[in-house]
């Protein structure tokens, strides 16, 4: 089992001298841009707050002009190195595996990959470890062979491509919807006949952390509309609640989500969407009743059909049998 950790790795100093052939005096953000590469805008503006960037050793704002000669330091939360050993990192578990593909089960409130180089105990550690060659595979550094993601709060199945090769042909394969991902859900409510949504998603502009449904081309959103399309049948009715499976006929972030509050139907444990029951029901704080369960893909390679299942965890069974009483 993977370690449901967030941590950061131990402090680490970056320093440089600024050359004294260097063209005028330039912003320091500007310089930290250039010469620590992979920060996020997020990021660099945490370490102007916390003081962590020096000027002959005193702080300066990012809007500081540097002259040549100067020495700039940096105090960074841990190495730069994204991936760099920082404690034993279990093997996943592993449903299918092959030279060119992995399909592995991801625990939920394990991220799926780091945002920034110093955070540890993630998803995409664990498949370093195992498998170093996935460092060489795909566009994102912090992404190490992924090709789709899970919620921190979704557990269930994800596909890891273990070469470059593959990973380019299993990319044109979920943007072709040559993929099926499969869902089991249990939802405040009741549905008794299948359902279909096909509401648009996009980004909410009031709240960064959610996406939202478009109505049409005058509703107030941020950033690119996509096309979104949810399957849903129900499998057991209990007394306040629904368990659903879901087949996603496209994959947009958080779409399962969204499609099933806007019915009035939140996933049991989903607070950002409106759910009320998951702690009632023993859930822990992030945890979602979301599982991806079943996952069908071509093989990248040979072009066969590669077909897992992953049976409900612990945590979620639990859940259902409480309900039974």
């Amino acid at each position: 089992m993977l370690s449901k950790s967030n941590s950061l790795s131990s402090p680490e100093r970056f320093q440089r001298q600024i050359p004294h052939d260097s063209a005028g005096n330039v912003r320091v953000d500007t310089l930290l841009k250039q010469y620590i590469q992979g920060l996020s805008h997020r990021i660099r503006n945490e370490l102007f707050l916390k003081k962590a960037v020096l000027i002959n050793g005193r702080p300066v704002v990012k809007g500081f002009k540097t002259s040549p000669g100067d020495r700039l330091e940096v105090i960074l939360p841990g190495p730069l190195t994204p991936f760099q050993s920082s404690g034993p990192f279990p093997r996943p578990l592993t449903v299918y595996e092959d030279h060119s593909l992995l399909v592995v089960v991801k625990p939920a409130l394990v991220p799926a990959h780091p945002l920034s180089p110093f955070e540890t105990g993630t998803l995409a550690h664990a498949l370093v470890a195992a498998w170093p060659q996935v460092l060489q595979v795909g566009h994102k550094p912090l992404e190490p062979g992924l090709v789709h993601r899970l919620d921190l709060g979704t557990s269930g199945l994800m596909a890891v491509a273990l070469t470059h090769q593959s990973w380019l042909q299993m990319k044109k394969d979920l943007a072709a919807r040559k993929w099926r991902k499969t869902y089991q859900a249990l939802i405040e409510g009741f549905i008794s006949k299948p359902l279909s949504v096909s509401f648009p998603l996009a980004h909410d502009p009031t709240d960064e952390r959610k996406m939202k449904i478009i109505n049409g081309p005058g509703d107030y959103r941020r950033g690119r509309v996509y096309q979104a399309v949810t399957l849903v049948r129900p499998l057991s009715r209990y007394s306040d609640s629904t368990l659903v499976e879901v087949d996603l006929i496209t994959g947009v972030t958080h779409q399962i989500r969204v499609h099933l509050a806007v019915q009035g139907l939140p996933l049991i444990g989903d607070t950002l969407y409106g759910s009320r029951l998951g702690e009632r029901l023993g859930l822990p704080p992030g945890r979602i009743f979301l599982h991806a369960a079943g996952l069908s893909l071509p093989h990248p390679i040979t072009r066969e059909t590669v077909s897992c299942t992953a049976e409900l965890p612990e945590d979620l069974q639990a859940v259902l049998d409480s309900l039974k009483y």
